[in-house]
């Protein structure tokens, strides 16, 4: 009876690990704090490659946040899901598009207390219809030269952007106006490194408070 007990609390304490293992998405000691939204979506977009080294990106930003503030300091960062009824409250992410046919995820990078105001995100688009994606992309270029009085917000948010679009995906790095805006370009860089990419189709650069984004087509020289 004992060994029939042993082998089932060793079955269960092994679905407990193995339950806690799916639903960690990085495993660094560079991460401070990682959670995660488990979301399920189609097939199509689960088993989409996600090409977006973090660990890469955060030893990056790290060492430039270090030189900015003048001391050490890491990032933590926190990923959840982009789904069309967040996307309601946060108006920034509503002109992605979110459906059953997308998945947008969020990364948060944030310094901690006494340095919030250098807080970064990071969104990763996919979707599983081509035209979908163009027709958000096109929308974002739309929205980032509209200044009316129904858009408060020059530019895309009023702060610091960079908008990706390729065959497959949107990326989406943001940072704010305490960033100059050479320190959001070497963030830009840092993204391009950290990202497996054969070509960049176009793109939106976006300066704090400037009315109008730079649309121009970059492709492969902004590498």
């Amino acid at each position: 009876m004992n060994r029939i007990f042993n082998i089932l609390l060793c079955l269960t304490i092994a679905g407990c690990n193995s339950s806690t293992d799916r639903k960690t998405a990085i495993n660094s000691d560079t991460l401070s704090s990682v959670s995660v939204n488990a979301d399920t979506t189609e097939n199509i977009l689960t088993t989409t490659t996600h090409d977006f080294n973090v660990n890469k990106f955060l030893a990056s930003a790290d060492s430039l946040l270090t030189t900015i503030i003048g001391k050490q300091i890491h990032f933590s960062v926190s990923v959840d899901t982009i789904t069309a009824s967040k996307a309601n409250e946060l108006s920034d992410f509503y002109a992605l598009h979110p459906s059953d046919k997308s998945l947008i995820k969020r990364y948060s990078f944030d310094p901690g207390k006494g340095s919030r105001e250098l807080r970064l995100w990071f969104i990763d688009a996919t979707y599983s219809d081509t035209l979908d994606l163009i027709k958000t992309f096109e929308e974002l270029k739309v929205l980032s030269g509209k200044v009316s009085e129904h858009d408060h917000s020059p530019g895309l948010t009023y702060t610091n952007n960079y908008v990706i679009r390729t065959d497959k995906k949107i990326y989406w790095l943001n940072s704010g106006c305490s960033y100059a805006f050479f320190n959001h370009q070497k963030l830009n860089g840092f993204i391009r490194q950290s990202l497996q990419l054969e070509s960049i189709t176009d793109s939106i650069h976006c300066k704090c408070g400037q009315p109008i984004c730079d649309t121009a087509n970059f492709q492969l020289s902004e590498f």
